[in-house]
């Protein structure tokens, strides 16, 4: 009879695009958060954008490797703002103009490319020391 059940049994479905980025992302961003001081970084908002900009770029490189459109890497990243920065759903709507801020700040958008590039490296290339490098960004910058 356990022969039957395990080949019969319901097999749970395969995660969706937009759930495996998100545990993805999970992972970089915890790989990343042993080179910040969250205390420092909770009490100076240029140091979380640096963060969320850092992050995003991560996102939106995992986002084209996945073949998600705009409104899904949106979506990923306000799941990353609830978790890590945990946002209110109110404030979800200022997200549009935060993500402008990453493209049009040079400071920021510096971070926003070095998140890119840090992603790709720990992804493709299995650098696993790679993510560290968010903690000097933010020492240097």
């Amino acid at each position: 009879m356990d022969i039957f059940k395990k080949l019969f049994a319901k097999k749970d479905p395969a995660p969706t695009a937009i759930e495996a980025a998100c545990r993805i992302i999970d992972r970089f961003a915890t790989a990343t958060s042993s080179s910040i001081d969250r205390e420092d970084l909770a009490r100076y908002p240029a140091r979380q954008f640096k963060v969320m900009a850092f992050h995003y770029g991560a996102i939106e490189y995992l986002s084209h490797q996945l073949g998600l459109d705009e409104t899904q890497t949106l979506g990923v990243f306000v799941v990353f703002m609830r978790t890590y920065f945990s946002m209110p759903i109110t404030e979800t709507g200022s997200i549009s103009e935060r993500l402008q801020g990453f493209r049009d700040k040079p400071d920021e958008r510096r971070f926003f490319e070095a998140g890119l590039d840090v992603f790709r490296r720990w992804d493709e290339q299995n650098d696993q020391q790679a993510p560290l490098e968010l903690g000097e960004l933010l020492k240097k910058y």
